[in-house]
């Protein structure tokens, strides 16, 4: 790419990395990844697909690797082991600390499109002989874990049985004297850890639920399924069986992504290129030979015409 000229109003930031992703090169995401700040990183990687993660880690240099792969809950981590040759799984997996290891080795053993290969196994959890304002206090120390939710508190016995739920601002509520058990619902919405995907997207809207318990046939919570993972599920098999009713190869976004990103880095282009002597803006420079090379792929029969329409409006600067 070409020497950027950036300044501290126009400096590459996640959404517009967001915006070209899809037509940079393996090479350029990561040349791209490091102009961010490391605030805007972190947001861009831990909004990436399990597919671009495993892609972007391993583009990066390997004494970068460890710092990124930590920053990952369990449930994603997993998941991007999946997508990576098998032969390079052991390594990614090096990288983690011991506990996590153990957490995603374990996550690893159950199917992709089942509960258990859903599920985050960090949740907030809760005795049920505990008073109120000692599971507060114990709550203040779980939340230093990364716990995926703490929305929902889960009420286990000393066998890991689930045996009722409270919410945070039940708990914040109730009596300080009182006990978990006496605050807690037992009516509870659960998953089997091999439940089907489909299965949980449905437990899921019929119930309003931002993150829903995994038990084995024992009733032994394993983890939670968070409403976020399961709407990134359902989206990817929608947009497959659409791809495949149209009798076209299934593709790594929605088409309609597809279609708007351009039109997206077209107006992106007109705005933001800016000219300085022999330097452009990375986003003018890096992007213009990216974006023909997409348009040609993706829409070959109007690339001429749209690129014209950016040269003309580059060159006389509208």
């Amino acid at each position: 790419m070409t020497q950027a000229l950036i300044d501290e109003d126009d400096r590459l930031n996640s959404a517009d990395l967001r915006t070209i992703w899809r037509i940079l090169t393996p090479e350029e995401r990561v040349e791209a990844f490091h102009l961010l700040s490391r605030d805007d990183a972190e947001e861009f990687f831990l909004g990436l697909s399990a597919a671009d993660l495993a892609s972007l880690m391993r583009a990066l240099p390997r004494n970068e690797r460890r710092s990124w792969m930590r920053l990952l809950a369990p449930d994603d981590a997993a998941d991007l082991v999946q997508h990576v040759p098998e032969d390079e799984r052991d390594t990614l997996l090096g990288l983690l600390d011991d506990p996590t290891r153990k957490e995603v080795t374990a996550l690893l053993a159950y199917k992709q499109d089942a509960a258990g290969g859903l599920m985050n196994p960090r949740y907030a959890r809760l005795r049920p002989d505990m008073t109120v304002d000692e599971a507060i206090g114990y709550l203040r120390r779980q939340a230093r874990t990364n716990l995926e939710v703490i929305s929902y508190l889960y009420v286990i016995d000393d066998q890991q049985h689930l045996l009722g739920v409270v919410s945070f601002r039940e708990l914040f509520g109730s009596p300080p004297e009182r006990t978990v058990r006496e605050v807690m619902r037992r009516d509870l919405v659960t998953v089997r850890e091999d439940q089907d995907q489909e299965e949980v997207s449905k437990l899921f809207s019929e119930n309003d639920l931002i993150a829903i318990p995994v038990i084995d046939a024992e009733g032994h919570m394993k983890g939670i399924v968070t409403v976020d993972d399961i709407v990134d599920v359902v989206q990817a098999e929608a947009t497959e069986d659409i791809q495949k009713l149209g009798g076209m190869e299934a593709l790594d976004e929605p088409y309609l992504d597809i279609a708007t990103r351009w039109l997206i880095l077209l107006c992106s282009l007109v705005r933001r290129v800016r000219f300085g002597g022999s330097c452009v803006l990375i986003r003018g420079a890096g992007a213009v030979p990216l974006f023909q090379k997409f348009l040609n792929r993706r829409f070959e029969r109007v690339s001429l015409t749209l690129l014209g329409i950016v040269v003309n409006c580059i060159t006389s600067r509208e």
